[in-house]
């Protein structure tokens, strides 16, 4: 059994839009290199059976994209990817003769003024992208009921699915819904990003470097997605073996203290996402 479910690879933290559930990115902005993504492969791909090809930024902006497939493939990995979708049409191509691809996730919350935006997606991922396995992101209320913005998204799902009432009763009351033979429909509820300046800190479980990591695309290593920021840095694997960084002391210290319900970083104590993991 692999060490991680999932691992992050950051391939850029470029980004063609600003969406308010985003968080600001703050480092400098980069496109991964095709030898820096190798090295990265090579280092995890003993780790893990997927990887997901962000952690913040649009990945189908990447001018390489079909050479990382490419690589991930040759090592046997196989690739999520979650896209704000104003790419999809244009890359659309690439995706499709990707074998390894497991997912693609389109946020359709994503703020943008592109004309036919659902129209777009909804096309290709039917003419273009039907090999693949789909999923349709919704950010939800607290609690999980639909938002205005959610309501008028579901709504144009509906009327283009041409979906049954009971389906969009499920919609209205369940969290992940299958609308067509490879198309789901996942609904997630707001959160805030961990940030230095949330006022309250809880302690608390976090599945952070039991199931999953993240590398930036600086190199820098980090226990879950939502350190976008690389606070809690645990190396750099342009510097340092993978190997070297998960049995380091920073990694055990920090993976020890989330099993204890004590995160020993800062960062950790002030991000609210974990409270899903500690409803009991």
């Amino acid at each position: 059994m692999k060490k991680f479910k999932k691992i992050y690879i950051e391939i850029t933290n470029i980004c063609n839009l600003n969406c308010n559930f985003c968080s600001a990115n703050t480092r400098k902005l980069a496109y991964i290199s095709v030898d820096n993504f190798s090295k990265i492969i090579n280092e995890v791909k003993n780790y893990t059976d997927y990887i997901y090809l962000h952690v913040k930024g649009e990945p189908l902006l990447h001018p390489q994209l079909e050479e990382l497939l490419k690589k991930a493939e040759e090592n046997n990995l196989k690739v999520n990817i979650t896209t704000n979708g104003t790419l999809l049409k244009e890359k659309a191509e690439i995706l499709r003769k990707a074998n390894n691809i497991n997912k693609i996730n389109i946020s359709l919350h994503s703020e943008n003024n592109k004309i036919n935006y659902f129209t777009e997606i909804f096309e290709t991922v039917k003419n273009k992208l039907s090999n693949k396995t789909i999923v349709y992101r919704i950010w939800t209320l607290n609690n999980n009921k639909l938002d205005e913005k959610s309501k008028n998204i579901v709504e144009k799902i509906k009327e283009y699915y041409k979906l049954s009432t009971d389906i969009v009763d499920k919609i209205k009351k369940e969290q992940n819904i299958k609308i067509g033979s490879n198309i789901y429909l996942d609904k997630a509820n707001k959160f805030e990003w961990p940030t230095m300046d949330n006022e309250t800190e809880r302690n608390g479980y976090c599945y952070a470097l039991k199931t999953q990591i993240a590398i930036l695309v600086d190199g820098t290593v980090i226990p879950c997605c939502l350190d976008s920021s690389g606070k809690n840095s645990l190396g750099n694997i342009y510097k340092d073996s993978f190997k070297n960084i998960i049995e380091g002391e920073k990694f055990l210290k920090l993976k020890k203290s989330f099993e204890d319900r004590k995160p020993i970083s800062e960062l950790c104590r002030k991000c609210t996402f974990k409270d899903k993991f500690n409803k009991n």
